[in-house]
C-alpha cells in the first residue's frame, strides 16, 4: 500500500496514529520475544555458573568441618590423657602426705 494514499484516505493524524501503533506493536513483540529469550538464556548460564561455584564452596566447607571434628577429637583425647595424669599425680601426692603424717 502506498503511504500517500493512506494519508489521503484517512488523514494525516490517523495515519500517524496507525504508524505509531504499528511501531509500538513491533517494539512490544521484540521486548517480549527476543529480549526476554536472551535474558532467560543469560540468566540460565549465570545460574549454572553460580550453582557450580556454590557446590564447590559447600564441598570445601564440609571438608573443613570434618577436619575440625577430627582435630577436636584429638584435642579431646589429649585433654582426657592430661586429666588422667593429673589425677594420678594428685593420688600419689595424697599418698605421700598420708605417709608423712
Amino acid at each position: 500500500m502506498d503511504p500517500l494514499l493512506i494519508i489521503k484516505e484517512i488523514g494525516l493524524p490517523a495515519a500517524f496514529c496507525l504508524a505509531l501503533g504499528w511501531f509500538i506493536y513491533r517494539q512490544n513483540n521484540y521486548i517480549q520475544n527476543d529480549l526476554a529469550k536472551d535474558l532467560h538464556k543469560k540468566f540460565a548460564q549465570l545460574e549454572h555458573i553460580i550453582n557450580d561455584d556454590l557446590r564447590l564452596i559447600i564441598i570445601a566447607l564440609i571438608n573443613q568441618q570434618k577436619k575440625m571434628q577430627i582435630e577436636l577429637r584429638g584435642i579431646k583425647s589429649k585433654y582426657e590423657a592430661l586429666v588422667d595424669i593429673i589425677m594420678k599425680l594428685m593420688e600419689v601426692k595424697d599418698k605421700n602426705e598420708e605417709k608423712r603424717e
